[in-house]
This record gives structure tokens, sequence and C-alpha cells, in this order.
């Protein structure tokens, strides 16, 4: 294992450790936990780009979407636990030619949302912050033909992302529409012959879907 993997496990683990404490937080936090959980769905697309050593690259476009849960710990704060498929990458114009790396993942990400309330509205805006820990799952280039290149990126990301969003309240749930910042702080690659390469994600995320209120 790599050096950056055992940093991504590192992180993987004191993500653990947080969502667990999360949990219990959540649990003895009364009835305000209780009465102000949410589940839902989201889809859209990313823009991504990376970072780090690299230069002169563009941004890509791809498709991330996942599902998620939201426990209240209070009337305006709640504490998500989401897990999406997510494309990053980026785009590169070498020598006439287009070069596009497409690394895709499972990432879990858990971010503290507070909801700035609006008196007599439907409308709830929501600002958000918290960790990731992403799992590759493909990494490809293409250039009119496409290579494989998995055995030399890391199996493991984490970072951190921030963002805002808001509800429009519709019957017992509502509509979702939210913006994102990924900043990856692991290092992609993971090529032995050139691991002092620093490259890293950045990912703009643009969002929708659709939450469902419970437990009250």
């Amino acid at each position: 294992m790599s050096y950056s993997d055992k940093g991504g496990m590192r992180m993987l683990k004191r993500l653990g450790v947080f969502t667990v404490a999360a949990v219990l937080l959540c649990l003895l936090a009364g009835p305000a936990a209780g009465q102000n959980m949410s589940a839902g769905v989201q889809g859209g697309v990313s823009l991504a780009n990376v970072g780090g050593d690299v230069e002169g690259t563009d941004s890509k476009l791809g498709f991330a979407g996942g599902l998620f849960f939201a426990l209240g710990l209070h009337e305006y704060f709640a504490l998500q636990f989401q897990a999406q498929y997510v494309q990053k990458g980026a785009k590169e114009d070498f020598l006439g030619e287009t070069f596009k790396t497409k690394i895709d993942y499972i990432e879990l990400l858990v971010p503290l949302t507070l909801t700035i309330p609006i008196e007599n509205s439907p409308i709830g805006p929501r600002i958000y912050a918290g960790p990731t820990v992403a799992f590759n799952v493909s990494s490809k280039v293409t250039n009119g033909t496409t290579e494989d290149f998995k055995d030399i990126t890391s199996a493991v990301d984490y970072g951190v992302f921030f963002g805002g969003g808001v509800d429009f309240m519709v019957g017992s749930g509502a509509i979702m529409l939210d913006v994102w910042y990924n900043l990856g702080l692991g290092n992609v690659n993971d090529d032995t012959d050139s691991d002092t390469f620093s490259v890293k994600n950045q990912v703009w995320q643009f969002m929708a879907g659709y939450r469902f209120f419970f437990g009250g």
C-alpha cells in the first residue's frame, strides 16, 4: 500500500469515528433530533479539474448522483450522511489533440448543515461543509482510444467540501437545488516512478434532488 493510500485509510478511520460520534450526539440530542429527519436523492453534473503540480488543464463535465440521510441536531442544524457516484478528472490539449482524464469514485460525504430560517416562506436556504472520502472505481484517459491507468492512481482520496443550496417545500418534502465545491487533499498520483508529483481533485457540483421529511 502506498503512502497516499495509507493517508486515505487514516482519513477514512477518522471519518468513521466522527460519524459514530455524530450519531451518538444525534441520539442524545433529544426530541429535536427525532422530529427533524430527512432522506432523499440527488443528481446533477460535476465540473472537474485537477490541481497540485499540474498546470494547463481544463475542466471536464461529468455525472454525479447519490442518496443521503440527515439527522436533526437542532431546529436549524442537521448532520447529513451522503453517498454518491461522481466523475472527476480533467481535460488537456496537447500537440493539437484533446486528452480526457476520467476518474470515477464512490464517495462518502458527512456535511454539517445550517438551514437559514425565513418566516412564513416555503423557501429554506442552506449552507454546509464537511469531510469526504472517495474510493476509486475507474481511471481512464481517452483520445480516440481509451487507456486504463488505475494501477497508478490512488485507490482512496479524501478532502473537504462546502457549499449551499435551497429547499423549496412541496407537500411533505422539498425540491432541492445545491452547488458545492469539493477540494481533494490526497494525491491522486500513485505512480512509484513519479510519486513526488502531486495531482489533486478539484470539483464543482451542480445538483438537484428531492428530500422527504419524516420522524415527526
